[in-house]
């Protein structure tokens, strides 16, 4: 029958109990302490450290100790002895390999790429969707659209035919001042130079652009 738990012990160090002679055959500094931690282990890994204990040995006569045989000498030297030693982190192992899975799930959870769904999650400050704001057909000749191009300027696109794969647009030079309606008919009419009459995107080259440039709006 297997058994994946119980207690276990590791040996921390071992010290010479200086000045101190063997109580059994007398030899002097003959004497060491050696100090042991116990553990509860799980699956045969140390979980909770249980504390520290101390047997002594005379490397002369080979007389072993526990702490509640020996005599009052080695009391003191013993405790000092036991209370310098450090429990070795390897008493702490199942908490460390627990604690390095959580903040494992806890990184996966954060830095994980998100879910596809998220695509058409509502957008905070508009409360539009970006699905939503995909156009899924191409759009219909003579719409006209406003494309921005920094600092106060913007050009008016002006669809002129579309198919299946394609839609056909010209475009007016540089403009400022709000895009009335006298201003978009005269723009279109005056401020179309003739190498911009017939600019041609694919489908994808267009669903892309009024998808991610946010700015790139419908006028009429």
């Amino acid at each position: 029958m297997l058994v994946f738990f119980g207690l276990g012990q590791t040996r921390i160090t071992t010290t010479a109990l200086s000045g101190v002679a063997c109580a059994y055959c007398g030899t002097p500094e003959s004497l060491t302490a050696t100090v042991f931690s116990r553990y509860f282990h799980l699956f045969w890994l140390p979980f909770i450290p249980l504390g520290k204990f101390s047997l002594t040995q005379c490397g002369h006569c080979k007389q072993v100790l526990e702490q509640k045989e020996m005599p009052a000498a080695y009391q003191a030297p013993v405790a000092a002895t036991q209370n310098q030693a450090r429990l070795p982190v390897t008493n702490y192992l199942m908490l460390i390999l627990l604690g390095i899975a959580v903040l494992f799930i806890i990184g996966v959870g954060l830095f994980s790429d998100k879910d596809p769904e998220a695509a058409s999650a509502v957008e905070p400050a508009t409360g539009t969707s970006v699905a939503e704001e995909a156009p899924a057909e191409m759009p219909t000749a003579g719409a006209v659209f406003l494309m921005p191009m920094g600092t106060g300027r913007y050009s008016l696109m002006q669809v002129v035919k579309t198919t299946p794969d394609s839609a056909y647009f010209r475009i007016t030079n540089p403009l400022t001042g709000g895009p009335g309606t006298a201003k978009i008919t005269s723009a279109l009419r005056d401020s179309v130079a003739p190498a911009n009459q017939a600019t041609a995107w694919s489908r994808q080259q267009w669903q892309t652009v009024r998808q991610y440039n946010k700015e790139f709006i419908r006028l009429r």
